[in-house]
């Protein structure tokens, strides 16, 4: 029952923290802002967390280790077919739409995703089991780079309602198009 409780505080901590993010910059929030739109008590939010910097960082933290899940559970067919990979991080920014939403289109949005992108180039460039095989690894390393910063912006513009499409109409949409540009790295 405790780790329940847990759970449902911090889920309401990043909430309060997200929302606050759509006003104010990530340095001026403070921990009775955020105690106070979450309806907790300053203890509840020391028992987790030892400032709203830590907020962040674990948010940053938990969106990383759930794209290396994906990642990893699609390393060896990613260039060939990267539909599964990004229908699973589609699936996942959905479920908390809102949630990423204000955390991509607050100041510190850009930020944000910039420590994704960069996150996801180094993982996939460095451990994809592939990449002894291909010919031209630095063109390979652009080509992921120029991928991963167009399909966040693409993902970034849904979100901030630049573009109107469905998550999952623009992951299908990219998938077509990352896998036609890595066809000619195919069975190297």
């Amino acid at each position: 029952m405790q780790y329940k409780s847990a759970l449902k505080s911090k889920k309401l901590i990043k909430n309060a923290f997200s929302e606050l993010l759509q006003k104010k910059d990530v340095d001026t929030i403070t921990v009775t802002e955020i105690v106070t739109l979450a309806g907790i008590n300053r203890g509840t939010f020391y028992a987790h967390y030892s400032n709203t910097v830590d907020v962040l960082e674990e948010i940053e933290k938990d969106v990383s280790e759930q794209i290396l899940y994906f990642f990893s559970s699609n390393q060896d067919s990613i260039i060939e077919n990267p539909t599964p990979f990004l229908r699973n991080i589609a699936k996942f920014l959905q479920k908390d739409f809102e949630f990423y939403k204000r955390l991509i289109c607050a100041k510190t949005g850009e930020h944000f995703i910039d420590k994704i992108k960069t996150f996801f180039i180094k993982t996939v460039v460095e451990n994809n089991s592939k990449i002894e095989h291909i010919k031209d690894a630095e063109n390979f390393a652009i080509r992921v780079r120029f991928y991963t910063n167009g399909f966040a912006s693409m993902y970034e513009d849904v979100f901030k309602g630049r573009l109107d499409l469905s998550l999952s109409k623009l992951t299908e949409i990219i998938a077509r198009i990352i896998q036609e540009g890595f066809v000619d790295y195919k069975n190297i």
